[in-house]
């Protein structure tokens, strides 16, 4: 459930964070919390600038995992989860957790496969990262995503020969 009043406060404080205003973006979601301690975008838009706009993973973890417990269908946290574990070398959790962002409705769907495969290639899972790579250059009609994905096609080729020949 969108409380629109709240939202307001949440589009500010992603301006604030984009211009460089991170401290105060931030004071101004954890606020927030006071009024709003149950709102999973609220602790979707912390996470999200945890993550990346400060290097406190510890944080951005907490508030992510609080934004899919308090709205699992809100799909945003389950994208910025991914990557995170994907930073910390926990694949697996990469894997689970854009396979479930991929289930949800409105979700960044080239921007989970993604995650997706970066994990299979990281694990040295290469014939699955290009079957994912492909699924997300379907999904994508963005040039700039196309020529990611392709790249993403071709490195996991060349890693798969390099292995072949190195054995």
């Amino acid at each position: 459930m969108k409380i629109n009043w709240i939202e307001k406060y949440l589009v500010d404080a992603e301006r604030m964070i984009l211009e460089g205003l991170v401290d105060e973006g931030l004071a101004l979601l954890n606020n927030l919390l006071y009024d709003e301690p149950g709102y999973g975008r609220l602790h979707n838009d912390l996470g999200w600038a945890y993550l990346y706009y400060t290097e406190d993973e510890a944080r951005a973890e907490l508030h992510l995992k609080m934004a899919v417990l308090f709205d699992e269908t809100y799909a945003p946290p389950y994208l910025h989860l991914g990557s995170l574990y994907i930073r910390q070398a926990r694949y697996s959790d990469a894997i689970a957790c854009s396979q479930s962002g991929l289930i949800k409705t409105k979700g960044n769907r080239v921007g989970l496969l993604q995650n997706l495969a970066y994990a299979y290639e990281l694990r040295k899972d290469w014939r699955m990262a290009i079957k994912v790579y492909r699924d997300a250059m379907s999904a994508s009609v963005a040039e700039y995503e196309v020529s990611n994905l392709v790249a993403g096609i071709k490195r996991c080729r060349k890693k798969r020969i390099m292995l072949f020949f190195s054995l």
